[in-house]
């Protein structure tokens, strides 16, 4: 079963706290699976991605999310998780950064 390409889902809405929605549009992405997917895969497989997407105002961020599939029920279908980290460039680079200072990643990580 394959996901539908990014460009024919539905654009990202994100509801804050305080109420105000923000639109955007999703530019790219890029995934990989959990684990390969094959007629004889079962269980739950999770595809993680990140999404490239323009907000309303402009500035670009990154948001980090998943879709998972349960391959077991009768009639599979990819869902989407609506709980993801979204973040701007900047950001993403202060993490980046961080991790590297931990030794989590190697500073010879080609990014």
């Amino acid at each position: 079963m394959e996901l539908k390409p990014f460009e024919q889902r539905k654009s990202p809405t994100f509801k804050y706290p305080d109420g105000r929605e923000v639109s955007g549009e999703l530019i790219d992405e890029v995934y990989v699976d959990s684990r390969a997917i094959d007629e004889n895969t079962t269980g739950v497989v999770y595809r993680n991605l990140v999404q490239q997407i323009k907000l309303e105002d402009g500035e670009e961020v990154f948001r980090f999310c998943y879709y998972k599939i349960n391959l077991d029920d009768t009639e599979p279908k990819w869902m989407f998780s609506r709980y993801a980290l979204m973040i701007n460039n900047r950001e993403f680079k202060v993490l980046l950064n961080k991790m590297r200072e931990k030794g989590w990643i190697t500073p010879s990580i080609v990014f």
